[in-house]
C-alpha cells in the first residue's frame, strides 16, 4: 500500500513537472522521423558525428561552427585544406577546435562571417543563414534576385534545398535534426556549373 502512494505521488510530480515546463516555455522537443533518417545517414558519410554520450542530439540547436565542418565534410575537406587566403575573424583563433573548418567554409564561398569581422562560432545559426549557406555552396550564389533573406530563401525553394510550401521563420534557431535534414535534402540537389 504505501509503494502504490510513492508511485502515485512519483507520477503526479512528474505530471506537474512536465506541465509547468510547458507554462514556463521550456519546449520539450525530439527530432522527427526524417531529421533521425537524415542524422544517421549523414553519420554513416561522415558529415555529422555525436557526442561521447553515443548520442547524436539531434534536438539541439546547432552551431555556426558545427555547420561549418558539416559543410565542408560534404566537399571532402574534412582534414584537407581548401585553396585561398585566410579570413582574420575577430573572435575566432587557431586553438579553435573548428578554426580549419571555419577557415576552408569561407575559402569555399560557403560562408562569409558577419561586417564586423566577426564568425560567431559557439552561437546559434539562424534558418536563413542555414539556407543562405546552402545556395552558396551548391554555387547559386550568383543567381539570386531580391533583398536578403528571400532572395536566398526563393532560390532554395526553386532548386529542392527546402520544400516550395516552407513557411520557417527566417529568424528560426536551427536544431541538430533539422540541419541533418536540410543538409541531406541539400546532396540531393543538382549542383549548378
Amino acid at each position: 500500500m504505501l509503494l502504490d502512494k510513492k508511485k502515485i505521488i512519483y507520477i503526479y510530480v512528474l505530471i506537474v513537472t512536465i506541465i509547468m515546463s510547458g507554462i514556463n516555455g521550456v519546449e520539450i522537443f525530439a527530432a522527427t522521423n526524417d531529421e533521425s533518417y537524415a542524422g544517421n545517414q549523414l553519420q554513416q558519410l561522415g558529415v555529422l558525428t555525436g557526442y561521447s554520450d553515443g548520442s547524436l542530439g539531434l534536438e539541439r540547436n546547432i552551431t555556426r561552427a558545427e555547420v561549418a565542418t558539416m559543410m565542408v565534410r560534404i566537399r571532402g575537406y574534412g582534414s584537407r585544406t581548401a585553396p585561398g587566403e585566410i579570413k582574420e575573424f575577430s573572435d575566432i583563433t587557431t586553438g579553435h577546435w573548428a578554426y580549419n573548418h571555419v577557415q576552408n567554409a569561407f575559402r569555399l564561398n560557403m560562408i562569409q562571417g558577419y561586417p564586423d569581422q566577426s564568425f560567431q562560432p559557439e552561437a546559434n545559426i539562424r534558418y536563413q543563414e542555414v539556407v543562405a549557406i546552402m545556395v552558396n555552396t551548391l554555387g547559386y550564389k550568383e543567381q539570386l534576385t531580391g533583398e536578403w533573406p528571400m532572395n536566398y530563401i526563393n532560390k532554395a525553394k526553386e532548386i529542392g534545398v527546402i520544400p516550395a510550401n516552407s513557411q520557417t521563420d527566417p529568424g528560426h534557431i536551427v536544431t541538430r535534426g533539422e540541419m541533418a535534414l536540410i543538409v541531406w535534402d541539400t546532396l540531393l540537389v543538382k549542383i549548378t556549373n
